[in-house]
């Protein structure tokens, strides 16, 4: 009886174990990186970041967005800035209906070499900075419309307000 119950217990700790580990190790391997985009660009040695998964914020510099559509996929460019710093991110598929110049977006992808997207960019008719080594290859996009929030219908409290 003793036997049965001590293998009752290590089969439970195994599996308690087992699990542990592997919620660890899950959590390791998608871990995301966020930056807004100056704060990324001042980190100065960019490849440290080369190929793995990040959010990165900004504004959509105006004038900047270009789409179009190869072999019915709808593929854009845009450059993403924020004090004065920029990235250019390339993204395909749907995008958000709040996405415009000036937009607020995070957007998710992999920091890669310019290089890398240049057939891409070539499609597109986007040229390539010589001052931006690495790009966003994105693969989604979260916008947010600064029109939609900012002057909106500004609402007086009455602070005088006494209950009866």
């Amino acid at each position: 009886m003793q036997n049965s119950t001590l293998a009752k217990i290590a089969i439970t700790a195994a599996v308690a174990v087992g699990g542990v580990a592997f919620l660890v190790k899950s959590s390791l391997g998608s871990a995301q990186h966020y930056r807004m985009v100056d704060e990324l660009l001042a980190e100065g040695d960019l490849g440290q970041w080369e190929n793995k998964e990040m959010k990165v914020h900004g504004w959509v510099q105006a004038g900047s967005i270009v789409e179009k559509t190869v072999d019915q996929e709808t593929f854009r460019s845009f450059l993403l800035q924020r004090e004065g710093k920029k990235i250019r991110i390339f993204n395909k598929g749907p995008k958000p209906d709040t996405f415009k110049d000036q937009s607020e977006v995070v957007a998710t992808g992999h920091l890669v070499k310019a290089d890398s997207m240049k057939k891409l960019a070539d499609q597109l008719g986007v040229q390539l900075d010589a001052d931006m080594p690495y790009v966003v290859d994105s693969t989604e996009l979260m916008a947010k419309c600064p029109s939609k929030y900012k002057d909106g219908p500004s609402v007086k409290i009455d602070t005088n307000f006494k209950a009866q």
